[in-house]
């Protein structure tokens, strides 16, 4: 992971608390998925991809989430939740970081942003 990244899962962990979230785990890890973040708030527990896209980037943060890397994501989220059982809402989330090291702001965070598919 590249020291932009760490710094951007950090500050969404920061933000993410701003707004009444418990962050529970950070960068769990199964040998075939990653999760970032994995965070709870009343009810509901979110499974947060984090997509760092400088001020200058091109590229759409959230094209780089295509369907591999979102069975990727649900697959940890189904190991994290056999060992942890959630109670409630259970979703997927992105947060899309924008700016540059030691000067980051939220550039868009989407709730419910995919859904698993029925294989």
């Amino acid at each position: 992971m590249s020291d932009l990244s760490a710094e951007a899962e950090s500050f969404v962990c920061g933000w993410l608390e701003e707004r009444g979230w418990s962050v529970l785990c950070r960068n769990f890890r199964t040998r075939r998925a990653e999760i970032d973040l994995i965070a709870a708030r009343e009810d509901i527990t979110a499974f947060v991809e984090v997509k760092f896209a400088g001020d200058g980037s091109r590229t759409i943060a959230l094209e780089k989430i295509d369907s591999v890397k979102q069975s990727r994501i649900v697959r940890g989220a189904l190991a994290y939740l056999s060992a942890n059982p959630a109670s409630g809402q259970v979703r997927f989330d992105v947060a899309v970081v924008r700016g540059s090291s030691g000067d980051m702001r939220m550039g868009e965070y989407i709730e419910d942003a995919f859904r698993p598919g029925i294989d």
